[in-house]
């Protein structure tokens, strides 16, 4: 299989229509709706899942990666495994919710959020974390947000409630020194810090809390011996904020980097677990008495018994301890649940292997009957985790695998639109199997995948978007794949049924296609390849049949073309990487139009062709901007040779680095995108009218709606524009939007 390509020049010219609609516009104000946002393996019933509570009722309740918004989700899952996701997170409400949640009488739900929320801290989701309720309807109350400063910042383990109803947890930041606290929310939202992290004697980095008799006792991963780097700590702590190290870890036969918290007997000893340390340095259970002193209980060995735990130990009535370990087992390590019974026998309960299970991470809870509940990161079915239960004899039960959307992602190409609004374009990654879909969305927004590229004969790697041909067949092109692994040029019928028309050799034929294909009246197609013919790529026509016939060979320093368009008369106009604009007229002869020099453009991308004959395109860099490679220019090309710049982007607001074609209206007036540039600097639609003057209508944001248009627009009879983001959205993979003139 060849490499995965990166973008190429000339991709986004992928669909040229002759007829493209030419609309007069006189608005200059257009809003947007996004319309789809792609997803890498989209996660709606969420993954990933993490620790999990029980209410009286037996439902399990836990909080998971994914959801609507690809931010984080709590769900439950009740006695019949079936799974309700209650609350799906997104932006300023919170992000990445933490690895459990606190339950109250009367059903409420409490945790916090890593990141997101209103707090100053300059990341993805601009925010900190915050601490939140959730009511049995699923509605979310922002009770806190951290603000990075000497309240801390990113929480990850979740809360621990009083009978007041105040809520307990840690950050992994902020404070004073930036290396955690320990704090206290009130039910009137009011946040004291009750301990700040020095990172010397008493720790750095907390983990989880436990609450038991007036006092909170937790774990810190770091710290405790002189140096914020070192073994980390046992601690208590009153409710007025005194602190105290119950122990501090060596890092060697004690162990070193708890990362779970402690549970504690009636006779007030502690027991807990080290990730590393011990005699094999794979981890150990340990227990510290009330007078400080530590006992290590068991070593961990690696293997089929185990390695690194990590997450909270539960302990029995019995005072037998349960836990989990990240690794080992005999599965290449995919992790394992344990028992230490209170006479010091350690039992291996069940060896996760795939499709029950892989990689636990945050401990097991249990029920009357002694049953085990836990969950893991990954396995199951799509391998986005599972939620388990083992009964008292062994014997394991997926109650639930979390499922796998399929979507495409990080869409380049330009999209097609048919009579009935409806669009059409690809991804060149994403789908079953991450190497391309064709996909259609309506005009409500849903989206059907048409076609998932199975990496075989039909194709890998779709970079080109799709043109629409008679009884709403669809033609395009994949970079790779094939017969040959050279790429293929491909047809999709109405009902989604794929037929290879040509795979390419990467010879004389051509080979690796990063341009689509365009027809002509009479059903044949054409494009370019980037490389084969004589090694610089060919310009092909291919019979409705699928008969190829190569038209021109690049050679001498030309080459890696973008692709093509069709005159009235069948003479054919393009573009090509190292700066020239050509015509190959119907008797194969081969004229150079014109050679960019570098103020009036270089890299030049696709083309549009007016009634009159004119030739207008973009390059990607070059005109007078400063940048080392400029920024780019929307260029005219007359019938008799004359060019001249349009419009010369500055690199600001106005735009830069223009990849796509563009399109025109009736007043001659040229709409097109730039990769970036803008208010944010993640691209803008603009439109430059006839005497070069440019408007920007849309700036685009990133997360909220998309960045990186690569690919250009295209008009519906309305004069609304449609185009892709290569990045952005929701999901951060790229999105699919439609701009309206007001």
């Amino acid at each position: 299989m060849t490499r995965l390509p990166g973008r190429s020049q000339g991709l986004a010219c992928l669909l040229y229509i002759a007829a493209a609609v030419p609309i007069a516009q006189a608005q200059t104000t257009y809003s947007e709706t996004v319309l789809h946002n792609f997803a890498l393996y989209p996660k709606p019933k969420g993954a990933e899942p993490g620790g999990l509570i029980r209410d009286p009722a037996g439902n399990l309740y836990g909080t998971a990666a994914g959801g609507a918004w690809n931010q984080g989700v709590v769900f439950r899952l009740d006695t019949a495994g079936r799974e309700t996701v209650l609350h799906s997170f997104a932006g300023i409400e919170g992000v990445y919710p933490g690895e459990s949640v606190a339950r109250d009488e009367a059903g409420n739900l409490y945790g916090i959020t890593t990141m997101g929320g209103t707090g100053g801290c300059q990341n993805l989701f601009n925010g900190c974390g915050v601490v939140f309720k959730l009511d049995p309807a699923g509605h979310e109350t922002v009770l806190y947000n951290f603000t990075g400063g000497a309240d801390g910042a990113y929480p990850q383990y979740g809360v621990v409630r009083d009978a007041a109803g105040n809520l307990y947890g840690t950050t992994s930041a902020g404070g004073a020194g930036g290396l955690g606290i320990v704090f206290k929310v009130d039910t009137a939202g009011h946040e004291t810090v009750l301990h700040t992290f020095t990172g010397k004697g008493d720790g750095s980095y907390p983990n989880y809390l436990m609450l038991d008799g007036g006092y909170l006792y937790g774990t810190a991963g770091c710290g405790g011996v002189g140096d914020p780097c070192s073994w980390g700590t046992v601690y208590k702590l009153d409710l007025a904020g005194s602190y105290t190290v119950l122990y501090a870890f060596q890092g060697g036969a004690d162990g070193r980097g708890p990362i779970g918290g402690v549970v504690r007997d009636a006779n007030g000893n502690l027991y807990g677990t080290t990730e590393f340390g011990g005699t094999a340095d794979q981890g150990l259970i340990f227990k510290i008495d009330p007078a400080g002193h530590e006992t290590a209980l068991h070593n961990f060995a690696g293997g089929a018994a185990g390695a690194n735990p990590a997450g909270n130990l539960l302990r029995d009535a019995a005072g037998n301890l349960y836990g989990i370990t990240v690794d080992g087992g005999t599965n290449d390590g995919d992790g394992l649940v344990f028992e230490l019974d209170s006479a010091g026998n350690y039992t291996v309960l069940q060896i996760f292997t795939g499709t029950n299970g892989d990689f636990p991470e945050t401990g097991v809870i249990s029920d009357p009957a002694g049953n085990l509940y836990g969950t893991t990161v990954e396995g199951g079915g799509a391998n986005l985790g599972v939620v388990f239960k083992l009964d008292t004899s062994g014997q394991e039960t997926v109650l639930y695998s979390f499922p796998s959307g399929v979507d495409g992602v990080n869409p380049e190409s330009a999209v097609a639109l048919d009579a009935a609004g409806n669009i059409y374009g690809t991804t060149y990654q994403g789908g079953s199997n991450n190497l391309g879909v064709v996909y259609k969305v309506d005009a409500t927004g849903h989206e059907t995948l048409l076609h998932t590229f199975t990496g075989g004969d039909d194709g890998i790697w779709p970079m080109a978007g799709v043109t629409l041909g008679a009884g709403g067949n669809l033609y395009g092109t994949t970079y790779s794949g094939g017969a040959s692994d050279k790429g293929i040029v491909y047809k999709l019928d109405a009902s989604g049924q794929e037929t290879v028309l040509h795979a390419f050799t990467g010879e004389a034929d051509g080979g690796n296609p990063d341009a689509g294909v365009v027809l002509d009246a009479a059903g044949n197609l054409y494009g370019t390849t980037e490389y084969g013919g004589v090694g610089e790529g060919v310009i092909y026509k291919l019979s409705p049949t699928g008969q190829e016939t190569v038209l021109y060979k690049f050679n001498g320093g030309y080459g890696n073309p973008s692709g093509v368009i069709l005159d009235p008369a069948g003479n054919i106009y393009g573009t090509e990487s190292y700066g020239l604009l050509y015509k190959l007229d119907t008797t194969g002869n081969f004229t150079v139009l014109y050679t960019f020099g570098g103020t009036d453009g270089q890299t030049p991308n696709g083309l549009a062709l007016d009634s009159s004959g004119n030739l207008y395109g973009t390059t990607e860099g070059g005109g007078a901007c400063p940048q080392p490679r400029g920024c780019g220019v929307v260029f005219k090309l007359d019938p008799v040779g004359n060019y001249s710049v349009l419009y010369t982007f500055a690199g600001g607001p106005d735009g830069r680095n223009p990849l796509g074609v563009v399109v025109l209206d009736a007043a001659g007036n040229l709409y097109g995108t730039t990769e970036y540039g803008g208010t944010s600097d993640r691209g803008v639609v603009f439109r430059v009218d006839t005497d070069g003057n440019e408007t920007v209508l849309h700036n685009f944001l990133g997360a909220p709606d998309g960045n990186e248009p690569y690919a250009g627009v295209v008009f519906d009879p309305a004069g609304n524009l449609y185009g892709t983001t290569h990045l952005g959205g929701k999901q951060k993979e790229g999105t699919v939007f439609k701009l309206t003139p007001q």
